[in-house]
This record gives structure tokens, C-alpha cells and sequence, in this order.
């Protein structure tokens, strides 16, 4: 997701990273990319680190976030640009900075005017005193009217000490506004305009306020550039004030689609979308050997089978391999990933092998492979540079028990 995000707001290709990343190490990968780009593109970050992201530390992300909304967003044309874009819409407020001139909700009212004068036409008659109101209405007339995030919370707004940062990020995006198209409204979700597999039913929703009128089309083009035939119907269920619909198509050969949605003509925000179907769905093993266990299954069977494929695995020295994944534990991953992997295999069924990519199947499939004198062709052993047994302790080590890089 980070990679996607500084492609889309540099407008550079970042290059080759795993796209399908469900184990630690791939995701570590790509955040080592992501950030690498990131100090070439002249950002500017000290202690931030691929383990602090992938580790959920919520002080460094959004740190790094800042840092990001500060390079493209806020100092996109000097440091000053955006008070002097205010003070020239609200001249009247007399705004001087991003704390206290905005503690008492008005010049919030009074910049929705400016920019809608449809809205908050009373802006000039309201109270000082009665600060949360103030803020409390104009957030939320910004976020249902004009589709401004609500970036900061009211109290946080009317606090003498209210962060100058969150102030200007949740400002910036006023000055983003582009003219109210009606087909902007509309929201399209699902994994139908990110991602498919070849044969597979490939689904998305689409969302639009009830008072959002026009008429909403779905098109499908494969990448020859045919249009490919898709369901679209009105879903039985929806948010309040929200017409919901359901769209789907099965793309038939792997490759490049894109997906276009429509209102009155106009496309809305994402569309065209790039869908990459996939000719099976990857899991990001390409090249590698990848084994997955739980270990917390209470089924005999199923831990002895655990046991005799690392056993007999081991046997064939797969754990010397450069490149050697340790065993994952299906307990640990998210439940995303963790589901992915069933599909992959289409059991759940655990131990579960796959190797480049492919999946091979359980204990009782690889030690009738070997016993057949086919699982050495299909692991691939044959040139294999192996590591010594005591390098391989010493590698063990980077490792905790999960299986993840200390």
C-alpha cells in the first residue's frame, strides 16, 4: 500500500517489489523499497525503519505520514502557501496561524462560504462562545457537503493548544477541492477493481447518496480491449441514505482489465481501474519453497503430519537453501492473508507445501511424491548452493519463533 501510494502521488514507477506479500519478509521487502524511494525523492525522516511500520507503531507512521502530506501537500509551493490561500479566501478573520484563530469554530464556517455559498451563510452571526457548535457543524458540513475528511475531531479544533500539524493537513484538503461533480460522490470498493484470477468471480460494490442523481454504467475490457460481460444489480441491502449495487465479471484469461464506472458519462474517483488477473493466485512464493502449519491444531492426525513433513523436508536438506522460508504459522498472519492461503490450496488442510509459487499439497502428497521418486524434481534441489549445517544455526538465529527476522 505505501508503494502504491508514492507512485500515485509522485508519478514515478517505483519498479519490481512482491505484489502479493503475505509472509513478513516480503512485506519487510517492499517497505525497505518504499522507503528507499522515498530518500530519493529528497524525503527527509531519521529513526523510521521497515520493523517500526510492519510493527504497528503508530508514532512512527504517522510521523511518516506527515512527512509525506508535508512534501506533496502542504509545501507544494513554499512553506507559506496555504495561509496566504486562506487569508485570501477569509480576509475578514484576520487568520495569522493554524492554532488559536481557529479555536472558536468561525473561520471554519466562514471558509465553507467561501468556497460554497450555498453553504453556511451565517457564518458571520455566530457566536464566539459557543465554540463546539461552531466546530462541530462546520466539520460536518465539510465532510457530507464537500467531501473534506474530518481529519480532526471538534474538541481537538477548539483546544488552546490544538495541533498545528493536524490543522494544516485537515486545511490542505480544502484547497485541494476541485468543482463539485456529482459523479465524485460515488464510492467503488471490492476486489473486483483491484486484483483477479483467471475463471474466478471477481466482485465489487458500488455506493451512492440516495440524492445523487444520474445514471450509473459498468464496463469490463480485457486486455485486448473487449469488453467483457458482467452482472450489475441493485444490492438487497445498504447504509442508510445509500443506493448500493453490486457489479461482477469472471475474466477468462490472465492479464491487464481495466474497469470503468460511470455517472452520467462522468467517471468516478479510481475509475478506470486497473485490475491484474492473475492466471492462479500467488501468494508471492515464486522461486521459493514455502511451508505453513498451526500451532495450535488439536487434531493428531494433523500435528503428526506437521511433524513428518518437516522431517522428511528436512531430509532433503530444504532448510540449507539460500533462500529458505522458515515453516509460517497460519495462527499468526492476519486474517486476510491467512484466508489467502486456504484459497491457494483450496483446503485447509494443514501442513500446507508450496513450492514456486504452486501448491503441492499436504503430508501424505509430498511422502508419496518421494516415495515415487518425484519429489526431488519438483523441489528443485539439483544445483542447488547449500549452506553448511552450522551456518544454517547461525541463520536461525535472525529469526524468532514465528518465523519473522529479529
Amino acid at each position: 500500500m505505501l508503494i502504491n501510494l508514492m507512485e500515485i502521488i509522485s508519478g514515478k514507477k517505483i519498479g519490481r517489489y512482491n505484489k502479493h506479500p503475505v509472509i513478513i519478509q516480503q512485506k519487510l521487502e517492499n517497505l525497505n523499497i518504499a522507503l528507499n524511494f522515498m530518500k530519493k525523492e529528497g524525503l527527509e525522516f531519521v529513526n523510521i525503519g521497515a520493523e517500526d511500520i510492519a510493527g504497528g507503531n503508530l508514532r512512527i507512521i504517522l510521523g511518516l505520514l506527515w512527512t509525506i502530506i508535508l512534501r506533496y501537500e502542504i509545501n507544494r509551493n513554499g512553506d507559506n502557501d496555504l495561509l496566504k490561500w486562506i487569508q485570501s479566501k477569509i480576509p475578514e478573520y484576520g487568520i495569522k496561524n493554524f492554532t488559536k484563530n481557529w479555536n472558536d469554530g468561525r473561520a471554519l464556517n466562514g471558509l465553507i462560504n467561501a468556497l460554497r455559498p450555498d453553504l453556511c451563510k451565517d457564518h458571520k452571526s455566530l457566536e464566539k462562545k459557543n465554540k463546539l457548535a461552531n466546530a462541530t457543524r462546520g466539520i460536518d458540513i465539510a465532510d457530507k457537503e464537500m467531501g473534506v475528511d474530518k481529519l480532526i475531531l471538534p474538541e481537538e479544533m477548539i483546544h488552546k493548544k490544538v495541533d498545528k500539524h493536524a490543522m494544516m493537513t485537515y486545511l490542505a484538503q480544502f484547497r485541494n477541492l476541485k468543482p463539485v461533480n456529482p459523479a465524485s460522490r460515488v464510492r467503488v470498493y471490492g476486489p473486483g477493481v483491484t486484483q483477479g484470477v483467471q475463471d474466478s468471480k471477481a466482485p465489487f460494490y458500488i455506493e451512492k447518496p440516495i440524492d445523487c442523481k444520474g445514471k450509473l454504467e459498468v464496463k469490463v475490457v480485457d486486455k485486448s480491449g473487449k469488453e467483457v460481460k458482467h452482472d450489475f444489480k441493485k444490492a438487497a441491502t445498504a447504509p442508510r441514505n445509500i443506493d448500493k449495487y453490486v457489479a461482477s465479471y469472471v475474466p477468462k484469461t490472465p492479464g491487464t482489465y481495466k474497469v470503468h464506472v460511470t455517472l452520467d458519462g462522468e467517471h468516478v474517483p479510481g475509475s478506470v481501474f486497473t485490475v491484474i488477473v492473475d492466471a492462479e493466485l500467488s501468494v508471492g512464493g515464486a522461486g521459493k519453497i514455502l511451508c505453513f502449519f498451526s500451532t495450535t491444531s488439536s487434531n493428531i492426525k494433523q500435528r503428526k503430519d506437521i511433524q513428518g513433513a518437516k522431517l522428511l523436508l528436512q531430509a532433503k536438506k530444504i532448510h540449507l537453501r539460500k533462500d529458505f522460508v522458515p515453516w509460517i504459522p497460519v495462527d499468526i498472519l492476519d486474517k486476510k492473508d491467512r484466508e489467502k492461503i486456504f484459497l491457494k490450496a483450496g483446503t485447509r488442510t494443514l501442513p500446507i507445501i508450496i513450492v514456486d509459487d504452486k501448491y503441492v499439497g499436504d503430508y501424505d502428497t509430498i511422502r508419496e511424491l518421494d516415495e515415487n521418486d518425484k519429489l526431488d524434481e519438483l523441489l528443485k534441489m539439483d544445483g542447488q548452493k547449500l549452506l553448511t549445517e552450522e551456518e544454517h544455526k547461525q541463520r536461525l538465529m535472525k529469526y524468532n519463533a514465528s518465523g519473522d527476522k529479529i
